[in-house]
């Protein structure tokens, strides 16, 4: 099994839509990715001033599931249409 943590790190800018589009974009891959993946993702709960904005969690039966999530065209798009327009930084891990 392959679990992927992305901690992202929101612009100042950024508005709640931009927030709310992603989540409904990312809400629309768990569904299309259900049979390969497992996809939980929110904002932080601000519990600490120094927490990332946003958090994804995905978790794939092996390295092959990954790579196919990674360069699926769809994955591709919400990366390009709703995170990097409100990306300062991203701190990711796989294990």
């Amino acid at each position: 099994m392959v679990t992927h943590i992305v901690i992202f790190t929101w612009i100042a800018e950024v508005k709640a839509e931009q927030v709310q589009d992603l989540q409904r974009a990312l809400n629309r891959l768990a569904v299309e990715f259900s049979e390969t993946a497992t996809i939980k993702h929110g904002p932080d709960l601000r519990f600490r001033d120094v927490n990332g904005s946003y958090a994804l969690i995905a978790t794939f039966a092996d390295r092959a599931a990954w790579d196919a999530y990674q360069a699926d065209p769809r994955h591709k798009a919400v990366v390009r249409d709703f995170v990097t327009p409100i990306q300062a930084s991203r701190l990711t891990v796989q294990f």
